[in-house]
């Protein structure tokens, strides 16, 4: 399972491909309402960290509204996407105001390759479910956030169309397996084709090993380790090309976002 995951990683880099402005434009226009999220985020803490970086887009972001004193820290498990990553931060520098520069690194969400306390701010956005032990992963951010920290993570929701639609497909694919004596079909035949509205959604269904998703209940019990937690339903189960400036609490979302204070 771990070379599968390796495989999928780097061969799907998360998001679309291209130049920056590309890949921005692919990110921005699945989860429109993510760029005023990120601005929300607390901008005077020193030390952040992002599990979870894909190509580096919302740490540029990030960086382009921090005190200029601070530190941010982005990993990812997939070699190619650190790659890509630092490839659009040299684009970056020559058409953003990039305050921080970020430091970009593989890494295992599992196993984090930080001293305990060492963080001011976790971010995570999309990742931890597609871990083999999400919750290994929850209690390595607890270790390397300090007293008082906080991290925002967004997490898969049970009750949302777009994973009604992933777990679908996923059953599917694993009856075809099943019947084709074959490992992952769907996933090869679609011969790892991004789609520009969806980005890598259909490969992810399709070729990721592992893909989790969680009630508000399950969630509190995970988070139980830190001080305050607060979730919230976010995104959209659709991109949407009209009215982007809008906030990303939904009902009906597509994610949990959890909030929670160490």
């Amino acid at each position: 399972m771990a070379e599968r995951q390796t495989d999928f990683w780097s061969n799907n880099p998360c998001g679309a491909d291209g130049s920056l402005a590309e890949v921005i434009r692919q990110r921005f226009q699945i989860d429109f309402w993510l760029p005023n999220e990120l601005q929300s985020f607390p901008a005077d803490r020193k030390k952040y960290l992002e599990v979870g970086c894909g190509q580096g887009i919302d740490s540029l972001v990030l960086c382009s509204r921090l005190a200029e004193d601070s530190q941010y820290t982005a990993i990812d498990f997939s070699s190619e996407s650190i790659k890509r990553a630092a490839g659009h931060l040299e684009e970056a520098m020559q058409s953003m105001d990039i305050r921080v520069i970020p430091t970009y690194a593989t890494g295992n969400a599992l196993a984090l390759d930080f001293a305990d306390n060492e963080f001011d701010f976790v971010y995570s956005m999309g990742v931890l479910h597609h871990t083999p032990d999400p919750q290994q992963a929850i209690n390595e951010i607890h270790r390397v956030l300090g007293e008082g920290g906080q991290a925002i993570i967004y997490l898969y929701r049970r009750n949302s169309l777009k994973v009604g639609v992933a777990k679908f497909l996923r059953l599917l694919q694993a009856v075809t397996d099943k019947v084709f004596f074959q490992d992952r079909l769907f996933y090869k035949l679609m011969n790892r084709r991004k789609s520009k509205l969806f980005g890598s959604m259909f490969l992810e269904c399709f070729g990721v090993p592992w893909m989790a998703w969680y009630s508000e209940r399950e969630l509190k019990k995970m988070f139980e380790n830190f001080a305050s937690i607060d979730i919230s339903p976010y995104g959209f189960n659709l991109p949407r090309p009209w009215n982007r400036d809008v906030s990303g609490f939904n009902r009906h979302g597509l994610f949990y976002k959890i909030s929670v204070t160490k």
